[in-house]
C-alpha cells in the first residue's frame, strides 16, 4: 500500500492590521489683532470746592507808662501772645509771639499767621524800653494775660482779617505799690 499525499493547500495569513496614519492637520492659530485700544474707566470725583481764603487773625493794643498822675505812651514797648494748643496725651504746646515795638502812640499790633485755634492765647506785657517805667501792671491783665477767647473781634472784609483789641496795658516806674502776699 502506498499512502497518497494530498497536494498542500496554502492558505494565507490572516492580514495584520497596520493602521495608516493620515498626515497631521494642523489648526490655524488664529490671525494677530491688536488688542483694543485703553479707554480709561471714568471715575468720580467730588465737585471742587471753591477757594475759600483763610481769615487773618491779628491782635492790637496800646501800651503806655503811668506814673504818678502821668500818663504817656511808651515807644519801643512790646507786648506778647502765649498760646498753648492742646496735643496728645493731655499735654500743651507752647508758642509764643512778640510784638513789633509799639510807635510814638504806644500803639502795637501782630499778625498771628500760623496760630491755628486763637481761643487758647493770652496776650501780656513784656518789655518797655524806658527805664523809668519798666514795671509791668495787671491792669487789664497785663501781666497775667488777656485770654482772647473773650474779647470779640471786629471783621475787616477788604483785608479778609479778624482784629483782636487789647488793653490798654500800663507799665509804671520804680516806686509801684507793693503787691500784697498772698495766704
Amino acid at each position: 500500500y502506498k499512502p497518497t499525499l494530498s497536494p498542500p493547500v496554502y492558505t494565507t495569513p490572516p492580514p495584520v492590521y497596520k493602521p495608516t496614519l493620515s498626515p497631521p492637520v494642523y489648526e490655524k492659530s488664529p490671525s494677530y489683532s491688536p488688542p483694543p485700544p485703553y479707554v480709561p474707566k471714568p471715575t468720580y470725583s467730588p465737585p471742587a470746592k471753591p477757594y475759600v481764603p483763610e481769615i487773618l487773625k491779628a491782635v492790637d493794643g496800646v501800651i503806655l507808662c503811668k506814673n504818678g498822675y502821668e500818663t504817656y505812651p511808651i515807644q519801643g514797648a512790646k507786648a506778647k501772645i502765649v498760646c498753648s494748643e492742646p496735643t496728645a496725651y493731655g499735654k500743651s504746646k507752647e508758642e509764643v509771639v512778640y510784638s513789633d515795638p509799639t510807635d510814638a502812640k504806644g500803639y502795637f499790633h501782630v499778625v498771628l499767621t500760623h496760630i491755628k485755634d486763637i481761643a487758647h492765647c493770652r496776650v501780656k506785657l513784656y518789655t518797655s524800653p524806658v527805664e523809668t517805667c519798666k514795671n509791668p501792671t495787671n491792669v487789664n491783665k497785663g501781666v497775667t494775660g488777656v485770654p482772647l477767647s473773650m474779647y470779640g473781634y471786629r471783621y475787616y472784609a477788604d483785608k479778609n482779617l479778624n482784629l483782636f483789641s487789647v488793653g490798654p496795658f500800663y507799665f509804671t516806674g520804680p516806686k509801684a505799690a507793693p503787691t500784697p502776699p498772698k495766704y
